[in-house]
């Protein structure tokens, strides 16, 4: 099997705190390697590593072969082919100076398979695209025999990976199969390390009470007996025939302190983390007990450029439901999202209290701590509000924390933290998945699951969609439409 590339005894480190260690990594050709791990854990490090971008404090990179590297962010390194820019629906945006996050990963996208290289390293190449997008790119992964891919598309993971990375704890885990048979192999990681614990808090309870029994004996020996004088005492202390009171006492001592030192040798087993499962009570939201919480009838909308974006165009939006919208780039997702936000030809019943996910996250106060933003917007008690930002995977020392400090992804968990926890009863949310890594993801993901509000969201994650969704609507020539049931979303390939 042909050798691309080899990392040996590697360290990267951002000044004085080292971002992982790695002993021993190959890529050979024909693996299709997914790269995951949290926010700042070094994935995008790992890639420019990888195409020689940045060389590591230590160790060694050797590249047998000239990868591609497509960055989440950057510019194209090669003159897309015609045949490419066709494929993925960007011939005619060579000359233009404006296009959109999508179209800017259309045209890069149709550079990098333009080039004949051996292997990709593809940072976030899903980025902005719709489903059209996505299809053509899935197209190109199949032709493609090498490939290391970050991704938060759990779909893209399934489908074309044969193997997953995780960078966790400052070094990389190997793990066999896609990012199904990943998360089934870390589950029995943590059933067997539940077992350990549970099997190590058992032996050391009972060994902690036979310590507390043979103390107890030893005490109860070494006093001195009753109706006895102390003449008497000390004479059978000394007989021959009787074992005495003080080596009895003494031996009793020695066998509780042999007991004190096993446990003290103990193998401590640590207990897997749980997340608190309390719920909101949203009856304190005040939700409206209407049938139909938002709809339109006759929606017109037409940008002062002359480009229609809804004609005659109905909808609605049931009470508890969790609704989907789905269409292609440039459909009017985003259009209808703030038609609502503005009260602009769509209906809303008087108890609807509307909260948005903000791109901008605006909303936050960098000043403040992550617990205190919480705080701000709540009607829940606070032990709630703690709650909610442990699920999503804020530790108890991190809720001290400004939230001027945290990073991107953080900050879109504490402002879904805000939303799970103020008096809005209906959301309205544009890519709630954007920059967000698997974990927090997840995370989110399970929160929404569980949402008894009314709910209408953009997506392009299928898998998203797919776990939250109990409806679909989808936007095509103007008009919205109803979808029957969530089929024909993307899922896993049979296995390759």
């Amino acid at each position: 099997m042909q050798l691309y590339l080899a990392i040996e005894n590697v360290t990267v480190s951002f000044g004085e705190r080292q971002l992982f260690h790695i002993d021993d990594l190959h890529i050979y050709a024909g693996e299709r390697i997914g790269l995951v791990g949290m926010n700042g854990a070094g994935k995008t490090t790992l890639l420019r590593l990888m195409s020689g971008e940045i060389a590591p404090d230590a160790g060694s990179v050797r590249r047998l072969c000239r990868p591609f590297y497509f960055r989440q962010f950057g510019s194209g390194e090669e003159q897309a082919a015609p045949a490419a820019l066709r494929r993925f629906g960007v011939q005619g945006l060579a000359a233009q100076t404006q296009i959109s996050g999508g179209e800017d990963t259309r045209m890069r996208l149709a550079e990098m398979f333009s080039a004949e290289r051996a292997f990709a390293l593809l940072d976030e190449p899903t980025a902005n695209l719709d489903a059209a997008g996505i299809r053509a790119l899935e197209e190109k992964l199949a032709a493609l025999e090498t490939f290391v891919l970050v991704s938060h598309d759990r779909d893209l993971l399934n489908r074309w990976c044969t193997r997953i990375w995780e960078i966790e704890g400052g070094g990389v885990q190997d793990y066999a199969g896609n990012y199904d048979d990943y998360c089934a192999q870390k589950a029995q990681a943590r059933e067997r390390m539940q077992a350990e614990y549970e099997q190590y808090v058992s032996e050391r309870d009972r060994l902690q009470q036979v310590y507390a029994e043979k103390k107890a004996k030893a005490r109860k020996v070494a006093k001195k007996p009753k109706n006895i004088s102390r003449s008497d005492a000390k004479v059978k202390e000394f007989s021959a025939s009787h074992r005495s009171v003080g080596s009895k006492a003494q031996m009793l001592e020695r066998s509780a302190k042999n007991v004190q030192q096993r446990i003290a040798h103990m193998a401590v087993k640590e207990r897997p983390r749980e997340l608190p499962r309390i719920r909101p009570d949203f009856r304190l939201t005040d939700p409206p007990q209407n049938r139909i919480v938002l709809e339109a009838e006759h929606l017109d909308f037409t940008y002062p450029n002359g480009r229609e974006i809804f004609r005659d165009a109905s909808f609605q939006l049931p009470r508890g439901s969790r609704t989907a919208l789905l269409g292609p780039n440039g459909a009017g997702k985003t259009t209808l999202l703030r038609l609502i936000k503005q009260g602009e030809q769509v209906r809303i019943v008087p108890k609807a209290r509307l909260g948005f996910f903000r791109q901008d996250l605006g909303d936050l106060d960098a000043k403040k701590s992550v617990l205190q933003n919480v705080l701000d917007v709540s009607v829940q008690r606070e032990a709630v509000a703690r709650t909610i930002l442990a699920r999503l995977l804020f530790g108890a020392r991190e809720m001290d924390k400004p939230a001027g400090v945290l990073s991107g992804g953080e900050r879109v968990r504490l402002a879904f933290a805000r939303l799970f926890v103020s008096a809005a009863n209906v959301l309205i949310l544009d890519e709630p998945t954007n920059y967000l890594d698997l974990p927090s993801l997840e995370a989110l993901q399970a929160l929404f699951a569980e949402y008894e509000g009314t709910m209408l969201f953009v997506s392009h994650d299928a898998a998203f969609v797919r776990a939250v969704a109990t409806r679909r609507l989808a936007i095509e020539a103007g008009k919205i439409r109803e979808e029957d049931g969530l089929q024909g979303l993307r899922g896993p390939a049979p296995r390759r």
